[in-house]
């Protein structure tokens, strides 16, 4: 691995002298995707079996993030729509360094060593050179991660079923692509054409950094691959795939935020909606289509529905859109509290091609917390080298009424033998110009290490909430020169809203991602006030709050059935943990404010901390 992201790094020089303290952007080295996927009994290893019929397709646009078990043995490879910009259809196929568990594999080393493998099921291949049998697939190198090292490479194999071997095929090294190349490959040789048939990518890949600079090691040499076809009576000529399709993902309907508190929301709704609801579409077809497209907008707590046809186009053979269609609308609900919004957008064509890659959706949520990034890490972000103890990076937000912070919740990526693993400080600073100015508040936050919860967010509060009004920062101060590797969503620039701080200078970041830090507001502007809201996530809802001596922690669907809660003082000191019942009596509890964190019976947390104000 060349280490790509030293394409981001920035070396800084000082007025007295030169330092190499920088700014990092370095691979994962884990996946929490697939760590948290891995728990759900439905998604556990279902190896294919039967013997399957030409043709055979795959564009990895269905349910992911394991691969189809129907097409595939195997599930090291991470199916997404997030490591590529690039991409024909909605959904890739990612190799990389981390096996089916989302774990660097145990023989990563700076050396070349095995990594992914994705293997098709078998494939009754019982045909003749004759019929004209071709083999073709989309690959990427590297993709909007690390591209593989000239001595990386992605392979091709074929199964002879009845030399009982493997026989490598085709080999790609680590060349830049500039997004995907097709590959044909004809089948003919008669070892190959038989009952039993099968064929497997592997990807091979290095680590650097992983003895002399272990904080940095992570995730590397990645390649994407896309639309894989096998099928007779094929020609050499036969590279279209008479496909349209939605490709990148759909995105928020708001103005620079993925996610914010629903008080927050309807304070300047009008404003924060976004005027355009954007689709990412190409015509993979040899002809011009027309394209309908249209939205569906449900509020889930309600389930009431917004419906909308947008607008039709021609689109050309062979070619990608950004579709901007007009949206007027404001999200509405009859909620007081939190909302989640399931958004579906659709593209009808009247052309015959596979449909489940026409659809698309999102989840806008309206919590405790204000989201710039996606959700989703791509990399890891950080401040490293001589020079960077008391480092400081920063990301703007904007409170649209008063209001308080009560904590940061903070993306942790895993570090190589824990090597990030370091104190810090969590802070609030005041808007000066467009960067960080006056410290509102800080406190000292815990060892960095991640969280339980998909994408290890961890959340940190504050010893008091932080009053807010208007623009803030929120961030943090690291207490060594080791950097903390965060989060960092590559999918969402961050548009001059992210700024670092070293020797005394507040300077803005060039890094191609957003770190992924979130503000937790209580609600009440007098720093210590909650609103009367329950507090949503996917799987639990508090309520009420502030509470009279009741307690309801109402599980959804995809809550464990076993589960205990546990409620802490603003000290840290545990003072009641509950059995599961969705009621429960805490009168006899002093006024305050509350911690509540909802666990399973073995201790894994299944929310983040959440406050709540008993009178």
């Amino acid at each position: 691995m060349r280490n790509n992201w030293q394409t981001y790094t920035l070396v800084l020089l000082l007025t007295a002298a030169q330092t190499n303290a920088q700014e990092v952007v370095t691979g994962l080295l884990s996946n929490k995707v697939l760590e948290t996927a891995l728990s759900q009994p439905s998604l556990k290893s279902t190896k294919g079996t039967d013997t399957l019929s030409l043709p055979f397709t795959d564009d990895f646009s269905g349910k992911g993030p394991y691969p189809s078990s129907v097409n595939w043995s195997d599930r090291n490879v991470f199916i997404n729509n997030t490591f590529s910009v690039k991409q024909v259809t909605r959904g890739i196929a990612t190799f990389d360094c981390l096996d089916e568990y989302g774990k660097l594999y145990d023989e990563a080393s700076a050396g070349i060593f095995l990594a992914d493998e994705l293997t098709s099921s078998p494939l009754d291949l019982n045909l003749t050179p004759q019929d004209s049998i071709y083999f073709s697939f989309l690959y990427e190198a590297g993709g909007i991660a690390d591209m593989p090292e000239e001595q990386d490479s992605l392979t091709l194999s074929f199964w002879s079923p009845a030399e009982e071997r493997w026989c490598r095929i085709w080999r790609a090294g680590g060349e830049a692509t500039d997004g995907f190349r097709q590959v044909m490959i004809p089948v003919k040789n008669t070892r190959y054409l038989a009952k039993g048939f099968r064929f497997r990518f592997t990807g091979y890949a290095s680590l650097s950094g992983i003895v002399s600079e272990p904080s940095r090691a992570g995730n590397a040499d990645q390649w994407n691959i896309d639309y894989v076809r096998l099928d007779k009576g094929r020609t050499v000529n036969d590279t279209v795939f008479p496909d349209a399709a939605m490709t990148l993902p759909l995105r928020s309907l708001l103005k620079g935020y993925e996610a914010m508190p629903w008080y927050q929301f309807k304070q300047a709704s009008l404003s924060l909606m976004g005027s355009t609801i954007p689709f990412s579409f190409r015509n993979n077809a040899p002809v011009v289509l027309n394209v309908t497209r249209s939205i569906e907008i449900k509020d889930v707590k309600n389930l009431n529905v917004y419906e909308d046809d947008l607008d039709v186009d021609n689109a050309l053979p062979m070619s990608s859109y950004l579709y901007n269609d007009p949206l007027i609308y404001t999200y509405s609900s009859t909620t007081t509290d939190s909302a989640i919004f399931l958004v579906t957008a659709y593209m009808q064509i009247s052309y015959s091609d596979p449909k489940q890659n026409d659809t698309i959706s999102y989840l806008q949520r309206f919590t405790d917390y204000f989201a710039i990034d996606d959700g989703t890490a791509e990399a890891g972000y950080g401040i490293n080298g001589q020079g960077a103890r008391n480092a400081m990076a920063a990301l703007r937000f904007r409170s649209y009424l008063a209001d308080s912070v009560a904590g940061i919740s903070i993306c942790f990526n895993d570090a190589y033998n824990n090597a990030n693993q370091r104190g810090f400080d969590i802070m609030v600073w005041a808007d000066n110009n467009g960067v960080p100015g006056t410290l509102l508040g800080t406190t000292e936050g815990p060892i960095a290490k991640p969280g339980t919860n998909n994408n290890g967010f961890v959340t940190c509060l504050f010893d008091e909430p932080v009053k807010v009004n208007g623009i803030f920062w929120v961030g943090w101060k690291q207490l060594s020169e080791t950097f903390l590797n965060t989060g960092l969503d590559m999918n969402t620039l961050p548009q001059e809203r992210q700024y670092y701080w070293l020797n005394g200078n507040w300077q803005k970041s060039l890094v191609p991602g957003t770190i992924m830090i979130r503000p937790v507001m209580t609600g009440g502007g007098s720093g210590t006030g909650i609103n009367d809201n329950p507090l949503f996530n996917d799987l639990f809802i508090i309520y009420p709050n502030p509470s009279s001596g009741e307690l309801s922690i109402k599980p959804s669907g995809a809550a464990p059935e076993d589960f205990v809660t546990d409620i802490f003082n603003l000290q840290g000191a545990l003072v009641r943990s509950l059995p599961r019942s969705d009621n429960h009596d805490v009168s006899d509890l002093p006024s305050g404010i509350y911690m509540v964190l909802v666990k399973t019976k073995t201790g894994k947390p299944l929310t983040l901390l959440r406050m709540v104000k008993i009178n």
